[in-house]
């Protein structure tokens, strides 16, 4: 279980980095414009996905410093992205330093509302990161609505597992 948790990890690092390159340089207006999704702009939409992978890596650590909705002081989305990447670094080294143990034993947690509930990290780690996978497709869709249809990159999983098991084991699950 932790070698795919960790290869799912290390594959949100990859995706979240593809799309950081992409919209680094797009114009800062476009990123926090308006456009139809389930967050308003391509920057509330990597707000939010930094929010969710630092609250639920909050909640595996039993600290609940981050676990709440990130506030946007950001100067820039590309500023947003490269925090985004860090904190999937984190989750990752997080998620590479636990036993089986740690992964299979349920866990209790507060929501962002203060309910409480309990769930394995293994499923908090999988959940969050389907999570950030879901709405990576969203940030697609509004790249191509904003007509930045050129160099799109292709973020999913067998793209990932392509260009990275060659040669390498640990990436053949």
């Amino acid at each position: 279980m932790k070698e795919f948790l960790s290869f799912y990890c290390q594959y949100n690092i990859w995706a979240n980095q593809k799309l950081a390159d992409f919209f680094q340089n797009k114009p800062e207006e476009q990123l926090s414009s308006f456009i139809e999704n389930s967050f308003p702009s391509i920057r509330k939409t990597v707000l939010h996905i930094l929010s969710a992978e630092r609250s639920w890596l909050s909640r595996m650590q039993q600290d609940n410093t981050y676990n709440k909705s990130v506030k946007d002081e950001f100067q820039s989305t590309s500023q947003a992205f490269d925090s985004l990447v860090k904190c999937s670094n984190k989750f990752k080294l997080f998620v590479n330093d636990q036993n089986e143990y740690f992964l299979e034993s349920p866990l209790k947690y507060n929501t962002w509302d203060g309910t409480s509930w309990e769930m394995q990290p293994k499923t908090m780690i999988h959940h969050c990161m389907n999570h950030s996978t879901y709405h990576r497709g969203q940030l697609i869709t509004m790249a191509r609505q904003l007509e930045w249809k050129d160099d799109i990159p292709s973020t999913d999983i067998l793209f990932y597992w392509r260009e990275n098991a060659e040669g390498n084991s640990s990436n053949r699950l």
